[in-house]
């Protein structure tokens, strides 16, 4: 669905005073960071850190610093046909201080919004339209106070933190950022986390950073160390003690157990067969020439999972068509060995999900007698 909202733009930690006036015919989202003066509708109000704001178009707003305190605040900015109907869905009362229960919500969505604003991938502007939508909903039910009164303390917030986590696992997490995030001692912290997951938040990192790593060292023949600093580990010889802990296998062994059947050497032709291929393969199925495209069927209904498209869209139309745009290249390239009657071996390639967000995939293809075979599985390190 093409949307009728422009997105202007999204700030983070903007430091500088602002005015607004009827000439500017915008909603403006803020989310306060800091103390500040707010005058709107001639009324001045006094803001701390964590009220949130929904500017309408044309109301004038003007925004200082209070006194010789600093100032900062993130924004977003949009407009167009359908913004209206946004902040009706989101149910949000604009113009209004709102001083929700909990805010990590609001400057998570808004990194979102500006990674979307800035690399413009397929699809990226109904994207932020549900990203802006979730954000001004998001706000109205931590407001609300028939909601606030049910809410458990610091359950949501703990499954949002641990679910950034596992996102972003490679970045240097530790338990004081976690519990600073929280607001919490980090014995507090460390105790309700367990509590809630069954799992010390240290435990419950590292054990995602070896998932992926396996994920990593059985996809390709890529470089134990690569591996080390893709999964954020601080040190090859501590991720080697890690993974030897959980796993009982070293990363090396662990790697070769992957790709050879005797002892731990790795070789091509045995890698590069039906049955190994079947073997590793998460995904799966028979390549058909259709109108001179590639089409792919089988496993259609773990594929409709991984991309988010209904099976009979997944078979009906071309595989390029869910091939990322920097990507197609690279996928034309591989399609035209295919027609050429070349096998393909580990196409590192990003394909795109429904919700416009890119999948990597690594991809082979295999002729075998008078039928080609296709094979997917995720790839979460490209490797050169």
């Amino acid at each position: 669905m093409k949307t009728k909202t422009s997105i202007i733009s999204s700030t983070k930690d903007e430091i500088q005073p602002l005015s607004l006036t009827q000439n500017d015919k915008a909603f403006e989202f803020f989310l306060f960071k800091s103390t500040a003066l707010l005058e709107i509708n001639e009324s001045l109000h006094e803001v701390n850190a964590g009220s949130i704001l929904l500017r309408s178009p044309s109301i004038p707003l003007v925004i200082n610093s209070q006194g010789n305190g600093a100032l900062v605040y993130s924004k977003v900015t949009f407009k167009g046909k359908d913004a209206s109907k946004v902040a009706t869905l989101s149910c949000i009362e604009p113009n209004i201080v709102l001083k929700p229960l909990q805010v990590h919500f609001a400057d998570s969505i808004i990194s979102k919004i500006q990674v979307e604003i800035k690399t413009k991938n397929f699809n990226w502007e109904s994207i932020v339209y549900a990203q802006i939508l979730e954000l001004l909903a998001k706000t109205h039910r931590l407001t609300n106070h028939n909601f606030v009164e049910t809410l458990p303390d610091h359950a949501q917030k703990l499954r949002d933190l641990r679910a950034e986590i596992h996102e972003k696992y490679s970045k240097n997490w530790k338990i004081e950022d976690m519990a600073g995030i929280m607001k919490l001692s980090t014995s507090r912290f460390a105790s309700l986390y367990k509590t809630t997951f069954k799992i010390s938040p240290t435990e419950d990192l590292i054990q995602t950073r070896i998932d992926q790593a396996k994920k990593m060292l059985s996809g390709s023949k890529v470089s134990v160390k690569r591996v080390s600093d893709a999964c954020g580990f601080e040190s090859v010889h501590y991720f080697h003690r890690a993974f030897k802990k959980r796993v009982n296998l070293t990363p090396k062994h662990y790697q070769n157990s992957q790709f050879a059947q005797e002892g731990s050497v790795f070789t091509t032709e045995r890698h590069f067969s039906l049955d190994r291929l079947t073997q590793h393969a998460e995904y799966s199925g028979i390549i058909e020439l259709i109108d001179g495209e590639l089409h792919f069927h089988g496993n259609t209904s773990h594929i409709s999972e991984l991309l988010g498209y209904p099976q009979k869209q997944l078979q009906d139309e071309p595989f390029i068509n869910f091939v990322a745009t920097q990507d197609s290249s690279i996928a034309l390239e591989g399609a035209s060995k295919i027609m050429k009657g070349k096998n393909v071996m580990d196409l590192n390639i990003n394909l795109v999900h429904k919700s416009g967000k890119n999948v990597p995939v690594q991809f082979s293809a295999l002729l075998k007698g008078k039928n080609w075979y296709w094979f997917m599985k995720h790839a979460a390190l490209a490797v050169a």
